[in-house]
């Protein structure tokens, strides 16, 4: 049994993005990442890894 979230195309589009936004302009808010096209429910799905993948690259 798959207990793992599918990730689809849609999401990868939108953690691309996030993070772009976030390498390019610093942290963004809910209304500015609706207004780049990322949907509330994206929102939710994928902030979290574009967040550890911010921690990881600061990281380093």
């Amino acid at each position: 049994m798959n207990t793992k979230p599918e990730i689809t195309k849609a999401d990868r589009r939108d953690r691309d993005v996030m993070l772009k936004l976030y390498q390019d302009r610093g942290p963004q808010t809910e209304k500015q990442l609706l207004a780049a096209g990322i949907s509330l429910e994206s929102q939710a799905r994928n902030a979290p890894w574009v967040a550890e993948q911010v921690k990881l690259t600061e990281a380093a």
